[in-house]
């Protein structure tokens, strides 16, 4: 796999647990950037391997192999932004989607493996690639490939039916993978089922999990799997109360939720800008995503609540990439 350490920390308990990248990460991302320079080069896309000055493909796959992957991508098939356009009206989206969009206000996040450290560990299924596309700071379209989907652990890998499939979508255009319309219906809670991380790191998660009657739908570190699971409604939210996510991480899962009739926020209920700010992709102020925007208010109401005796997190942290003044379960939140 070609794992390496970027720089890990430590749990609770004192256990550490190491920030993971594999060749796969290196090389799906590598291949990625090519493709979007190619098709688009005057947007801006932050990969997480290359922002983090961990992108060196080169020495990991030898010059022949990066060549042909190179000459693969310089082979595939470039599309005027007109021609784009053209695809997307015969394939029936939304007329509001089909205005051309100025380069300098579109930055598209790319995660080329969203939970490595799962992966490392032997996960197949949690395992996904992430592209989210933002203009003007707020995220408009998500996609979503889960390369292992349907993976069977009992099995070996000859043993294996077909596998994967792609999600995609955002604001306007709902959610689709496979052909198929997802819609957040999970059952009103109690009890509430959240996505967890699989290693506790911060004092905040066990009482707001109390505060919130919260049963774990999983507990795995794979953000874009959460996605999945508050999309095909067998989960009401996830929860990452602590500085740990970035942009890349949550631009794609924000665009799909909100298509669905939910929304992505920081630990107390505030917005993400996703402008390109190079020193601001780390989500510093948590994650929460859930499937209904009243269900949102409402979980970010009692968190911020739950979490107020314990410190000033989130509001001590600067961060300008939070939004000001857009609680979302305030009276008084900007409309955004």
């Amino acid at each position: 796999l070609g794992v390496k350490d970027k720089g890990g920390g430590a749990t609770l308990d004192g256990r550490f647990v190491a920030d993971a990248q594999t060749e796969a990460d290196r090389r799906v991302e590598a291949a990625l950037l090519k493709a979007l320079a190619g098709a688009f080069p005057d947007v801006t896309v932050v990969g997480e391997e290359s922002s983090e000055g961990a992108l060196d493909i080169e020495v990991a796959q030898g010059e022949e192999a990066a060549e042909r992957e190179n000459a693969a991508v310089r082979q595939a098939p470039r599309r005027s932004a007109e021609g784009a356009l053209a695809a997307s009206a015969a394939a029936g989206w939304p007329e509001a989607l089909l205005s051309p969009v100025e380069a300098p206000r579109v930055v598209v996040y790319v995660d080329p493996l969203d939970g490595t450290n799962e992966y490392a560990a032997g996960e197949r299924e949690a395992i996904t690639v992430l592209m989210g596309v933002a203009v003007d700071g707020r995220p408009v379209a998500g996609v979503i490939h889960q390369p292992f989907f349907g993976y069977d652990a009992s099995k070996g890998a000859e043993q294996q039916g077909a596998l994967g499939r792609t999600v995609w979508g955002g604001p306007g255009a709902g959610v689709r993978g496979n052909g198929v319309v997802m819609e957040a219906t999970v059952a009103d809670p109690p009890p509430l089922r959240a996505c967890l991380q699989r290693n506790l790191r911060d004092k905040r998660q066990e009482p707001c999990c109390a505060a919130l009657q919260v049963e774990p739908a999983c507990k795995i570190s794979a953000t874009g799997y959460h996605w999945l699971r508050i999309l095909e409604g067998s989960a009401h939210c996830n929860l990452m109360l602590r500085k740990a996510s970035k942009k890349w991480d949550s631009c794609a899962g924000e665009a799909l939720l909100v298509a669905a009739g939910g929304g992505v926020t920081d630990t107390c209920g505030r917005l993400y800008d996703y402008s390109h700010r190079p020193h601001a992709v780390q989500n510093l102020c948590g994650l929460v995503g859930f499937a209904d925007w009243e269900l949102g208010k409402r979980v970010t109401r009692t968190i911020a609540e739950t979490i107020a005796p314990l410190g000033e997190y989130p509001y001590d942290v600067e961060d300008d990439s939070v939004l000001p003044g857009t609680e979302i379960h305030a009276e008084s939140a900007i409309p955004v």
